[in-house]
């Protein structure tokens, strides 16, 4: 990643932890961190089609105030996201490349991190514990701000690449 991109990255991120910016929600901020998580994680080689085309799969009712569902189109970097929604977790995740699971999956969301296995589908909640009780990231609001988890052995397990500056910036760094 060259210097430019780590900057914007420090930046970026250190922006959407000051808390809600003007006119923001919670779930606008997360959102946007899932977007740019698209824009800097590595995906394995051969994931990620020659159109560019990233699956956002959002499992669950009401997400994030539906917040990710206007990330359908948008551009990260140089991918484009397609998101597909889903009201619970009995759909076939295996076309995903991202997995956002909700609130509402709570006492499933296990299963399907399980399911997913070592796919290399990115998994994200703000379900609490996520990132250490199996998910890639997991999203929370503490102290008045957005903070991010990771856990680092399910990321590898899938085979992603995390920039270290990434996980600089995350509050917690779990299988390392």
């Amino acid at each position: 990643m060259n210097l430019f991109k780590q900057l914007f990255l420090i930046l970026l991120v250190a922006w959407l932890q000051t808390g809600r910016a003007e006119g923001m929600s919670e779930g606008q901020i997360k959102s946007a961190y899932v977007l740019n998580f698209t824009k800097f994680i590595e995906w394995p080689a051969g994931v990620i089609g020659a159109d560019g085309h990233v699956t956002l799969c959002v499992v669950g009712s009401d997400v994030l105030d539906g917040a990710l569902l206007s990330l359908d189109g948008r551009k990260a970097g140089n991918r484009q996201l397609h998101v597909v929604q889903y009201a619970n977790a009995d759909a076939n995740l295996n076309a995903c490349h991202v997995v956002f699971i909700g609130e509402s999956e709570r006492h499933r969301f296990a299963s399907i991190v399980k399911a997913l296995g070592d796919s290399p589908a990115l998994t994200i909640s703000d379900i609490d514990n996520f990132a250490e009780k199996g998910g890639c990231i997991g999203l929370l609001y503490r102290e008045n701000k957005i903070i991010f988890e990771v856990n680092l052995a399910s990321a590898q397990k899938s085979r992603f690449r995390f920039p270290s500056q990434l996980l600089n910036l995350a509050a917690s760094v779990f299988g390392r």
